[in-house]
């Protein structure tokens, strides 16, 4: 045999092996998931239920062990569910190595240290929980290499730095968690250019500052926007009020001044409103619920508004919590209000309201608290308070201009945790009040 004729037999050999490794890939890409499912368990350090000691062995299948979902197709892990198995440890950066992984789940853990950069790399990815466990450092600049990411939530960690700007530029986004955490620095002004999927997004309880994007009219299918507990500045964009689908807006606790945008009140869908302790001015339109008719909870608390209660306030139907308590409101509370059968809590304390009370309008079994303290409401209590509100909690009249006696029909109101009827006219008792159940829900 000939010298050539040699060399093409042994690359015709070469070829041929080649193409049998080649054409049952299976034992390898299953060994590559083994080796990082393993590298993962090994920095575990407590496993407190022996979930993986007993179960991730070599030996045995992988696609049959606990928490792993394989494809049918190629027998590639396709999903990780480390959720809620009190893990403590560290994230071995081999998790980027399942390169099949669509789903990652190692939220309710005690994992703490840094996210590995290397996560970045999984190109299929689209659902990646690690919430509530203890995870620091800051956000992978990898993470901006995702092409397929629907779903990042990392809320209630301890993460910190800016949020890598690359990662408002996947347009697969449908909802991005990263509440409670320590990220500072600010949003981008195009934060909404390439995100036309967006639905949820929450930045809540966080050090981020600057101005709200303008842009944020273009995330035309948002729905959940949380941006309380932070240090944003200047005014609610107007354009905010574009946004058709959004159903509860909460920019509560941070710094925001001028006026609540009249727009918003056009969106039908609205069902939560919340904006307390800012500085906020101006006051809410007279006709606020004819169009956002689904209001539900509108918490204001702790800004300078003005102006009258709302006349329209009646026609939200579905509301159960009305709160505008320490503004500047002026005028009276219309009768009507009285009547709205779904409302549960009332507050309107520390305004300047005046008129008459008249709680005899009414009944309704769906109301538990009223705070009307600190206004100049005049007028008496009906005799069968009690019996019209059976299931108050909470009566606070404190500071106002009533007369009269105080019904003893309120002790048929069983649940009543507080009563404050202080710096009144009333008669039986001067100060009549009695100590707040920490039951109570806080409401703002």
């Amino acid at each position: 045999m000939g010298k050539i004729s040699k060399l093409l037999l042994f690359f015709s050999f070469q070829y041929c092996s080649f193409i049998a490794c080649s054409a049952n890939p299976i034992f390898k890409s299953i060994s590559t998931d083994e080796s990082a499912l393993l590298a993962i368990k090994s920095y575990i350090t407590n496993d407190p239920f022996s979930i993986l000691a007993t179960n991730w062995t070599r030996g045995t299948s992988v696609c049959n062990w606990i928490g792993i979902t394989c494809s049918q197709k190629n027998q590639r892990v396709t999903a990780l569910d480390l959720s809620a198995r009190s893990f403590q440890g560290t994230i071995a950066k081999e998790v980027g190595n399942l390169s099949f992984l669509v789903s990652l789940d190692m939220s309710r853990n005690n994992f703490y240290g840094f996210i590995p950069y290397e996560i970045g790399y999984l190109k299929r990815l689209r659902y990646l929980y690690m919430q509530l466990n203890a995870l620091s450092g800051q956000i992978p600049q990898s993470f901006g290499f995702f092409t397929r990411m629907e779903e990042l939530v990392l809320n209630n960690n301890s993460l910190s730095g800016p949020i890598p700007r690359s990662i408002f530029n996947i347009s697969s986004f449908r909802s991005v968690d990263l509440m409670y955490n320590f990220l500072n620095g600010t949003l981008p002004e195009d934060l909404c250019t390439n995100l036309p999927k967006l639905e949820y997004f929450n930045v809540s309880y966080n050090h981020i500052g600057g101005k709200i994007p303008a842009t944020l009219s273009q995330c035309s299918e948002i729905k959940f926007l949380f941006l309380e507990g932070n240090y944003f500045t200047g005014s609610i964009p107007e354009n905010v009020g574009n946004l058709s689908k959004l159903e509860q807006l909460d920019l509560g606790r941070n710094e925001l001044t001028g006026v609540i945008p009249s727009r918003l009140f056009n969106i039908s869908s609205l069902s939560v409103l919340i904006a307390f302790l800012n500085q906020l001015s101006s006051g809410l339109p007279g006709d606020m619920c004819k169009n956002a008719m689904n209001l539900e909870r509108v918490l204001l608390s702790t800004n300078i508004l003005t102006g009258p209660i709302p006349s329209s306030l009646s026609y939200c139907r579905s509301m159960k919590q009305f709160s505008v308590p320490y503004n500047n409101f002026q005028g009276l509370i219309q009768a009507d209000i009285w009547n709205m059968s779904s409302l549960e809590y009332l507050h309107l304390t520390a305004n300047n309201l005046t008129g008459k009370l008249d709680l005899s309008w009414g009944n309704s079994s769906t109301w538990k608290r009223i705070g009307l303290g600190g206004n100049r409401l005049y007028g008496n209590l009906p005799k069968d308070l009690g019996f019209r509100h059976p299931n108050l909690a909470y009566l606070e009249l404190n500071d106002n201009r009533l007369t009269g006696q105080i019904p003893s029909s309120l002790s048929q109101c069983s649940a009543l945790s507080w009563i404050n009827l202080d710096s009144n006219y009333l008669r039986d008792g001067f100060r009549f009040q009695v100590g707040l159940a920490e039951s109570l829900p806080e409401v703002m």
